[in-house]
């Protein structure tokens, strides 16, 4: 599935990108051996978390209306996560300024690979949902918009899920549009300190370790990468774990991190 879709909501004045769940587009982004490509959008986003359009009172008003509506539909709340938000924060900031609505950006980039660069503890993958809001006048309050999912059944279902446990929203306002974008996901795991973007061997080893076994923690190229030959270069890698349910075994990404040894991959 592409993350690219985009459907209409409101008489053109409400856009939400298809909904993207908890999934990367398969080879859509760079390689494991374009180190530049990785460290260029790690040092994007984080630059647009220093953009002054962030609306923080509109991302705790999306909160609440998520739960509220989760409430109404017998789903449990969600708790607020820190990276989450800042992922979701990043990408708004990201949209505004580069004025696109897109789930994947134009590197080939995916939700759960912004989430991968940023969020340093946490071991999971999130859904995201988008709204965009363009039109004369104040731009529509946040919650409004996160009401106007349910118009979409995949954004919807994003909302309702009712295995995901934290959200955080970023809202990034201009004088008339707004972008919201929220992220919903089920940590599988949280390592007891972050993992650096440029990692080196005893910090990649301790979180390797702080990783509980029965998750089976594993190094790899990145979810989504496209395919290339390692040798000869050193890869961006990933911390990887493998969620059993029902007998099927599910690899969920952790951070992503620029590796001084290439060898030893899982």
């Amino acid at each position: 599935m592409r993350l690219t879709r985009r459907g209409v909501v409101g008489g053109g004045a409400l856009l939400i990108a298809g909904p993207a769940h908890g999934q990367t587009v398969v080879d859509a982004a760079p390689p494991a051996t374009d180190v530049a490509a990785w460290t260029a959008y790690e040092a994007r986003l984080r630059a647009r978390l220093a953009d002054g359009r962030f609306d923080a009172r509109g991302a705790d008003a999306a909160l609440a209306t998520t739960n509220s509506l989760r409430q109404a539909a017998g789903a449990p709340p969600l708790a607020w996560h820190a990276e989450l938000a800042e992922t979701a924060r990043a990408h708004a900031a990201d949209l505004a300024a580069r004025r696109y609505v897109e789930h994947l950006s134009p590197e080939g980039f995916d939700p759960s690979h912004r989430f991968w660069l940023l969020a340093r503890t946490t071991i999971g993958s999130p859904s995201e949902n988008i709204a965009y809001h363009r039109g004369e006048g104040a731009p529509a309050p946040a919650g409004r918009m996160v009401e106007r999912w349910r118009q979409s059944p995949g954004h919807w279902q994003n909302l309702l899920r009712a295995s995901y446990t934290h959200a955080g929203y970023g809202v990034a306002r201009g004088p008339d549009r707004v972008w919201v974008v929220g992220l919903f996901a089920q940590p599988l795991a949280t390592l007891p300190e972050p993992l650096p973007f440029r990692a080196q061997a005893p910090e990649i080893a301790r979180a390797i370790r702080a990783t509980p076994s029965a998750l089976s923690p594993r190094l790899t190229v990145p979810q989504g990468s496209r395919p290339a030959r390692l040798a000869g270069a050193t890869p961006v890698m990933q911390l990887t774990a493998v969620r059993r349910m029902d007998g099927v075994a599910d690899v969920i990404g952790g951070p992503i991190f620029i590796s001084p040894e290439p060898s030893g991959l899982g």
